[in-house]
């Protein structure tokens, strides 16, 4: 039973306000502790519970839900995997690949899931770590995705892969794209990459616009560590960025390692969720299932 929720809205967006404070009332009336989370726009965390920062969550929360799109889920995801609290979401406009409870059905999906009637679902997470004369200058952790990418006036970045110490390739693209089965459905995908489920236990590297054409994605292992050299030398000829949240600008005398996490997120599902008719809706494959 969950005892303690927290909710996140989507940052500093009012339209959050009415399903955040019905959930709110819904959760309260079954005897359910509320926490807003510090994402959700402040006049609507004043009027309702004390308020939470993801930095400073405690172990007192037993599920976050979020209500917004796929970017907030991973945001509050990546923190909450840190507590190894589990996560639902609830999406605002049409489902997402994260966000998989539709709002008319906020409030019976978070009651079948306050009976008990669900599954976790872990989804694994990758670590990046940066090093210049042997010091780390920049670590992150990544629900989506890691990527080398160049700066918008940039050539391309000339870049060189290791994994678990072995060379793979020199290559010259636009950058390098890490990402998890969860990430494959997002910058990897238009970048040529394949969707990978989320039950697989790997690591895809897809090049971003290569200069030669036989630079392909690969998939590998999930216990595989990469080690990447870049060859440009000129300052912020490259940066790395971490669910698309730029951390660190290269000058290209860096070793970016990337590696699996050791935590992961934890996301619940209700019997209702179905992985392909997300695919199937986000992605417009086919149409109603064939009648025998």
């Amino acid at each position: 039973m969950f005892k303690t929720v927290g909710l996140f809205g989507k940052y500093r967006d009012p339209s959050v306000e009415q399903p955040i404070k019905r959930l709110s009332q819904h959760l309260e009336s079954k005897g359910v502790k509320v926490m807003i989370g510090h994402t959700t726009a402040a006049e609507i965390a004043r009027e309702l519970s004390q308020e939470i920062a993801l930095e400073t969550l405690n172990t007192d929360i037993d599920l976050a839900i979020v209500i917004g799109g796929d970017g907030t889920m991973l945001h509050v995801a990546r923190h909450m995997a840190d507590h190894n609290v589990p996560v639902v979401g609830v999406n605002l406009g049409h489902l997402g690949f994260l966000t998989d409870i539709a709002q008319a059905d906020m409030l019976s999906e978070i009651d079948t899931i306050l009976g008990g009637d669900y599954s976790i679902e872990h989804r694994m997470m990758l670590d990046v770590e940066v090093s210049r004369d042997n010091k780390s200058i920049f670590k992150q952790t990544a629900l989506n995705d890691i990527v080398i990418g160049r700066h918008a006036l940039e050539k391309l970045i000339a870049w060189q892969v290791k994994v678990n110490n072995q060379f793979v390739t020199n290559a010259r693209s636009d950058g390098v794209i890490l990402c998890t089965p969860t990430g494959s459905t997002a910058y990897a995908l238009s970048a040529g990459g394949a969707i990978m489920h989320p039950g697989t236990d790997v690591i895809s590297m897809v090049p971003v616009s290569p200069h030669t054409l036989s630079n392909r994605p690969i998939t590998l292992p999930a216990a595989s560590v990469f080690e990447f050299t870049i060859h440009n030398k000129t300052q912020n000829c490259a940066h790395v960025s971490a669910d698309g949240l730029i951390g660190c600008n290269l000058v290209g005398d860096e070793i970016i390692k990337v590696t699996r996490s050791k935590n992961s997120a934890r996301f619940v599902h209700t019997p209702n969720y179905d992985y392909f008719a997300m695919l199937r809706a986000k992605l417009g494959w086919g149409g109603a299932q064939p009648q025998d």
